[in-house]
Formats: C-alpha cells, structure tokens, sequence
C-alpha cells in the first residue's frame, strides 16, 4: 500500500470482524497483507490460500465440537489456516511447539507441519498442513460452510498465563474479538512488526487487526532479523512484549542500528522498568505506549513511557481505562482500600471466565498479579503473585534489565530468595546463559551505580525458563538454581569421604 493512502472507514454495524478482512482482500489485491524477510504475501494470495485450506479443511471431516488446534511454526501459514477456520465457521486455538502444558491437552483435531507430531498428545488426531494446503486447487474447490452466523458464537479459545507454565483456557466470541480489534483502526500506521506469537491473545488480535484494516503485517524469527525488518520495510509500528522490547533494544544498542521509519511501539506484558523504557525511548523509538491486558478482557491500563518515567513510582503500568473496574483484594477476600497492596481482579458482566462470584452477583476475574490502586486510578503492578515478596515492587525486574542491557550475555533472569535456601538475609539469584567469565562483584559494583544494593548469587545454566512470548516462569526458574545449590552441596558433603 502506498504511503498515505486512504482506508476506508470501519464500518461499527458490521457485527463479524471477518467481513472486513474479506473487503480488503477483493479491494486491493496486489497490496502486501503479510510479510518475512524472504517472502511476502498479497492480499489477493491470502484470499486463494484461505480458499484452498478451507477446501482441504472441509475434506478431513472434522468434529467442531471442540476446537481445533493448529500448530504451525510458520507464521504467514498458521495465520491462513486459523482464517480458514473462521470462514467455515470453525472453533481455533493456536498453539506453539514449545509452549508448556498442551502435551496434556485434547483437541479437535491438530492441523500442523511435520514438527507438530512431538509436541502434542499422542491420542491427538494429528492432519499434516503441506504445502499443497496453500498451493493446489482441489477439483470443486468452492469453500463449504457458511461461517459463523450469530456474533455471541464463540471462534477462538486461547490458552494464556504464560509467566506460570500453566495455561489456562480463554473463549472469545466473534463480537468479542471484533470489539478488541477496534482499538487499532484509528492508530496512525502502514505496517505492523508483531512480535507476540500467534498462540497469544495479544499476537492474533494484532494481526486480524491490520488485515482488516488493508496494513501489512510483518513476522520475525528473531530480534536481529526484526531489525533488518524494521529498516528494510519502513516498518513504523511495533507491537512486543516487555521481554521483546528488551531484546530489541539490546540488539539496536549493539549493532548501533537506526530504526529512522520506526513510530509507535506497544508494549505490554511484565513490568517495565526505567532501565528499559529509558533505553529503549533512545535507540528505538520516542513514542512508546505501556498497556496493560488481561486475556479475558482486554486492555486494562496504560500510560506512556514518558509519563511513566516522569511520576518515577516503581511498579507503574498505567491508568485505568474508562469502563474498567479494578479491584483489589486481599488474602481473606476483603477489598482493600486504595493504596493497599493485594490481588488485582477485574469485574466482569459475565462469569464464563471467572471461578469466583460476590454476593452482588458480580464476577472477578483473577489476573494472579499482586498489585495497588492509588487515588488517581492508577494502577501499580509488583508481580505476579506467586512471585511477588512484600508491599513493594521486586528488584529482580531492574536488576535483569540492567544485566542484559549491560552484560554480553545470551540470556538472564533473576529472582528474589527470602526463605531458608538463601540463608539469614534475602538475596538475588540469577541464572545466566553463556556467562563470557562476569562474576556477582562486578554485577554487584554496576547495581551499586544505579542505587541498587543486594546479595548477588550467580548461576550458570543452559536456558532460562519462559513462556511462549519470552515471560520469565520464576518458579521454574528458582527451582532449577535449587536444584544447583543441592547438588553442589553434595559435592562438598561427599569430597572428604572420598579424600579419606
């Protein structure tokens, strides 16, 4: 599309998001709809492949009682199968090869490339997507099904909390989905990097967005590829996690890269801190918006980095957002007043996401993040609950941004110890990946800069536990450096005996 060029107006009667992709796929045809470094895709080859896999779709005689899952590494494909689903009126999750806890899982039917057989149950009826799917007309090729006809109809399932290794399932009905995709129409931008995964809410809704809107949206395997993707197609809107930002930013800060054409950034996900935001506003991008989502309802808050880093408040995600209530509770359920620190839940209308009902017939969605409400309906965020230690906000946030940032390092991620497996005093214990020889004193002296002041334990391991959208799992993570402290430990214990 060229630069500048009008989109027509989203039209708020239309009740199926759906019907938007399609007027831009018979409006412009020879406009870019996705794109990878090596490849891109019209929106009139988008409409064929739809066709083609909706075809093939029909032909495997599914069971839509459940949803069907598609795992696909490829993300161009596994966006055209999911649109596939849709036009047949079809139930879809999508899911990642890595990603914890669907091993467990049955499904429909599992549409996936020649990885997929090992990463789901093995009682999963697994139909390979090969590259006739996209490719080959199948004799009598008109799309059978009628789609979804009814806007409360449900036509995604995601499975979220990625930061607890455990996910958890989330439907949205096409009205729903639609609703959540309004948000982006009246941003300023042409092409989209969308670095969340298809599997993530977040991901998807971004996508669907800009093929509904005529933009082009744009994948990448990798930071440093998403770079050269930045400056090779003029790209001026970002959408990433905090993890993401992070390895952006590390990567423009390295390479001395100048993302000129670059505009808008969305982050959201963990916490943003001033190491972060204050880097990534200088070598990315000067205007940043922080957005703070739930699965279940979409967004939440948000605030800009700028004013983020202005009111200086540690655990700051941003304000309130009109038609959003926020409550936070504490252990024995009581409400707490502003200012006090507990559980953040959200009111919902409805209870289909929410196990937990008040008297009032009100239902709270719990995000399972420990957090504050202050006097001006701003939101503060010190983790996720099970993580969080106290009425403040853990350093572990700073100090692991600092240490990549500053670090050559392939990877880290920290953690607060206050209990017995770190002694008589709380410390800092941080799992590196490929250390090129730093030790905790020469950490502990760049922390001492910032006005940090903590007990450092390093450890050296093989990966850094984190969800499918680069969320640090810090249980799994505090359990690997356990296991380290035990067996060096018993090292030392069986050292003697063997001397003897």
């Amino acid at each position: 599309m060229m630069a500048g060029a009008r989109l027509p107006p989203w039209n708020p009667c239309v009740k199926n998001w759906f019907d938007h992709i399609l007027f831009h796929i018979r409006a412009q045809p020879e406009a870019p709809a996705m794109a990878m470094e090596d490849r891109a895709v019209t929106y009139g080859m988008l409409k064929d492949a739809v066709a083609r896999c909706a075809r093939r779709i029909a032909d495997v005689n599914l069971d839509r009682q459940g949803p069907v899952a598609v795992l696909i590494r490829n993300p161009i494909r596994h966006l055209t199968v999911c649109l596939a689903l849709f036009r047949l009126g079809i139930q879809a999750v999508s899911l990642e090869h890595k990603q914890s806890g669907i091993r467990r899982r049955k499904f429909s039917v599992v549409l996936g490339d020649r990885e997929a057989a090992g990463a789901v149950d093995a009682d999963n009826r697994l139909v390979e997507v090969t590259d006739e799917w996209f490719a080959v007309d199948l004799p009598g090729s008109e799309v059978v099904g009628t789609g979804f006809t009814d806007p409360a109809q449900v036509c995604r399932v995601s499975l979220t909390s990625g930061s607890t290794g455990t996910p958890k399932t989330v439907e949205h009905s096409v009205a729903d989905f639609g609703v959540r995709i309004v948000g982006f129409i009246d941003v300023n931008w042409e092409r989209v990097l969308c670095l969340p995964g298809l599997s993530s809410n977040s991901g998807f809704k971004t996508c669907c967005a800009a093929l509904a809107t005529g933009r082009t949206v744009c994948f990448a395997e990798s930071p440093y590829q998403a770079m050269r993707m930045i400056e090779l197609f003029a790209i001026d809107f970002v959408k990433a996690s905090t993890e993401q930002l992070l390895a952006l930013t590390r990567v423009a800060r390295k390479t001395g890269a100048e993302p000129r054409s670059l505009r808008t950034i969305w982050v959201g996900g963990s916490v943003p801190t001033r190491t972060l935001l204050e880097a990534a506003l200088t070598h990315l991008c000067t205007n940043i918006l922080c957005r703070y989502s739930a699965s279940e309802t979409g967004l939440v808050a948000q605030a800009t980095a700028r004013e983020i880093l202005s009111l200086s408040r540690p655990g700051l995600v941003g304000r309130i957002v009109p038609g959003v209530e926020v409550g936070i509770f504490a252990a024995d359920g009581r409400r707490c007043a502003e200012g006090e620190t507990g559980r953040v839940k959200i009111c919902s209308s409805t209870g289909s996401a929410a196990p937990r009902t008040s008297d009032a017939g009100e239902y709270w969605i719990d995000l399972d993040d420990l957090g504050r409400v202050d006097s001006e309906g701003r939101l503060y965020l010190l983790g996720r609950a099970s993580d969080a230690s106290g009425a403040e906000l853990s350093p572990v946030y700073e100090i692991e941004h600092i240490l990549r940032l500053e670090w050559d390092v392939s990877d880290a991620a920290a953690v607060l110890v206050d209990d017995a497996a770190a002694g008589k005093s709380p410390q800092i214990w941080i799992g590196v990946v490929d250390n090129q020889g730093g030790s905790a004193e020469q950490l502990a002296a760049i922390l001492r800069s910032r006005g940090l002041q903590y007990p450092l334990r390093l450890f050296d391991l093989p990966a850094i536990p984190r969800g499918s959208n680069g969320k640090v799992i810090r249980h799994q993570l505090k359990a690997l450096m356990i296991d380290a402290v035990v067996k060096a430990a018993g090292v030392l214990t069986a050292a003697p005996a063997l001397e003897r």
